[in-house]
């Protein structure tokens, strides 16, 4: 009898690892059969395998991956001959598979930046019911990574697939990785066994997004911030710059800005702006140097709740964002949801490698990276999420910061500051609870599903928000000489712990030494941020014994940052013309006061003091003396005539 060899392929899209474009097993079939009919493929489902995979992450961050698979065989005449492994744009090393009978025959090969691992099966497995089970080893330096005092453990989303029966995932981690930061998604089981701590995963939580698990306590970086002022004009100027501000994902502490600014202000999106004024003809360079805590989610709320204006200001079309956009508002009416437009803009803009080797990378905007979306970074998918959002009536607003990475092929920075600094932009938007919630589409895009929607990670600080417009203000890294563009401007790095943050308001009152009872006086209280961290919700308050106020006595003061100061207006007055006496001004700010003893005196009593008796005599006088001497020297000449 002739047999023909029909050669078949079920195409299972497994995993990504971590840096991987791509990940897919092949498994090629072959059939013995007794017939001359042939055909390309099989039907999906007619192989069912079963997953026990171990990731075992060791003291250095080396990960071991063990897969424990189970080819059943659903058909009377397909056997399974071999299996293919490809791993795009990464390289794994100590690769070995063996079944019941031994070892079985491996072949790794790297190109084009594919990493393709071949097995050969020993056994034919025929018949309906039959099972081949083997067993894969691999290591991987790319699932497990440290940034400064974080472990972090990405192991991308599972691809669905009809032939996949069971898939269970093991995660092994050291104990002295420290405590659980987050995982998502949630682990079925968690357990501490011996020097490790173990996390369980099964088919259907992989299925709807990666494995993401940090470690530790918090992210502590420092930074060193350079910047480059000029007034070309003939009469001086006020010019600022940004400093990273304070928000619900990180704790600024800003140690020394040389030359200090005159005063740091806060604008509608909270960005903190140094304030400089340049004399004619001259330039100004400042650096800033402190220290950031970084947090993966919001760890406070330190913003208002938005009132129905502010939210509409959010929700405005600006360049770039063309919320009014036909396709772009049919598609939000689709959407609907923050998590529902994250989704979209994830899987539907392709990061495109090629914009980065461009001289200048030109901002498209969200319309442009809508049609043509293949040819994106990290721009257009911030620029379209908030034009989604704003079109479906969720306030959304772009950050630009610095973001870390460690491989740049998966968490890709693409902003390009006049040259010399890279940064990266994601987009945040708006939740009554939680105030702004920042996500990132860009990296859970190019790193294979990763959640960047429930949680952020310990790697992004912000150095802008910008909402009120898409354009300004403008970020560190993008004050440079015009003749040194391509000078770095922006350092950070990791820091082994956040310096003990400092809290120094300096208060001082000026008022009159004495007071008029009855008569309004303007009060100043001056408030200064003499530390170096922000202070937040404070009230500066006024009081006396006996003075009254016909001006508010507190102010409300949400954000004073480090190196600000504030001058408030008081007007106080006795409650009667009569009222005399000592008194005490008492200023209040953040636990500290200052106090400025004052006399009152009546209004009768200054009145009909010897001075203003005296005075009130004396100005008649001089008055009439005036007049008089006025008439002299006016006095009109007689116009006499001689007789005739």
């Amino acid at each position: 009898m002739k047999f023909t060899a029909l050669k078949s392929r079920i195409s299972y899209i497994v995993y990504r690892i971590l840096g991987v474009a791509f990940c897919f097993i092949l498994l090629s079939l072959i059939t013995h059969h007794s017939s001359l009919i042939t055909r390309d493929a099989l039907a999906e489902g007619e192989f069912e395998t079963n997953y026990n995979v171990t990731y075992s992450v060791d003291q250095n961050g080396k990960t071991n991956v063990t897969q424990q698979i189970e080819l059943k065989n659903k058909t009377p005449n397909f056997y399974a001959e071999r299996f293919e492994l490809k791993i795009g744009s990464t390289k794994v090393a100590d690769v070995t598979a063996q079944d019941n009978t031994g070892p079985l025959e491996t072949e790794v090969k790297f190109e084009n930046e594919v990493t393709l691992i071949t097995i050969k099966f020993n056994q034919k497995v025929i018949g309906t019911g039959k099972s081949l089970s083997w067993n894969l080893n691999y290591a991987s330096g790319e699932l497990a990574s440290k940034s400064g005092q974080i472990w972090e453990v990405s192991i991308p989303r599972l691809a669905k697939s009809a032939d996949i029966n069971e898939y269970k995932a093991k995660v092994i981690i050291p104990r002295n990785f420290g405590p659980v930061a987050f995982a998502t998604p949630e682990p079925k089981e968690q357990a501490q066994v011996g020097q490790n701590q173990e996390f369980s995963f099964e088919r259907d939580q992989l299925y709807e997004s990666g494995i993401a698990m940090s470690f530790g306590q918090n992210q502590v970086f420092s930074f060193k911030l350079d910047y480059y002022l000029e007034n070309n004009n003939v009469t001086s100027q006020y010019d600022y710059i940004t400093l990273p501000p304070d928000n619900n994902y990180q704790r600024i502490v800003l140690e020394k800005i040389e030359p200090p600014p005159l005063d740091v202000l806060v604008d509608e999106d909270g960005n903190f702006l140094g304030q400089y004024k340049i004399s004619p003809k001259k330039a100004l360079n400042v650096t800033a140097t402190g220290y950031v805590e970084v947090f993966s989610k919001p760890f406070r709320n330190i913003y208002p709740v938005l009132s129905n204006e502010k939210k509409e200001l959010y929700t405005q079309p600006q360049r770039y964002w063309e919320r009014d956009s036909g396709e772009i508002k049919d598609k939000a009416a689709q959407l609907k949801t923050p998590k529902a437009i994250y989704d979209f803009v994830a899987t539907y803009l392709k990061y495109s490698d090629q914009r980065l080797n461009s001289e200048k990378i030109e901002r498209k905007g969200a319309s442009a990276a809508f049609a043509k979306p293949e040819d994106s970074v990290c721009m257009e998918f911030t620029d379209l999420f908030i034009a989604l959002a704003r079109a479906a009536g969720i306030p959304a607003r772009e950050v630009e910061g610095y973001a870390y990475t460690q491989n740049e092929r998966l968490r890709p920075l693409s902003l390009i500051v006049n040259g010399g600094d890279i940064l990266h932009a994601w987009p945040e938007y708006w939740d009554d609870k939680l105030g702004w919630v920042q996500v990132d589409p860009t990296w859970g895009s190019t790193s294979g599903g990763l959640d960047y929607f429930e949680k952020l990670d310990f790697n992004h600080i912000t150095f802008v928000s910008r909402g009120k417009s898409s354009t300004s203000p403008p970020p560190a890294g993008a004050y440079k000489k015009a003749s040194e563009p391509n000078k770095k401007t922006v350092s950070v790095e990791f820091a082994k712990s956040l310096p003990q943050p400092t809290t120094n308001p300096q208060i001082s009152l000026v008022s009159p030494n004495k007071i008029i009872s009855g008569i309004p006086t303007k009060i100043l209280g001056k408030i200064k941020n003499g530390g170096s961290t922000t202070i937040f919700s404070q009230k500066a308050q006024i009081s006396s014994s006996h003075l009254g106020f016909s001006s508010p006595r507190e102010y409300e003061i949400p954000i004073l940052p480090p190196f600000a100061q504030r001058t408030y207006e008081y007007r106080t007055r006795s409650p009667n013309i009569f009222t005399q006496g000592s008194d005490t001004l008492v200023l209040s700010y953040a636990d500290t006061q200052v106090s400025k003893p004052v006399t009152i005196e009546p209004l009768y009593k200054i009145i009909f003091s010897p001075i203003v008796l005296a005075s009130s005599l004396l100005i008649p006088l001089f008055i009439a003396g005036g007049l008089i001497l006025y008439k002299k020297l006016h006095k009109k000449p007689l116009n006499l005539k001689p007789p005739l």
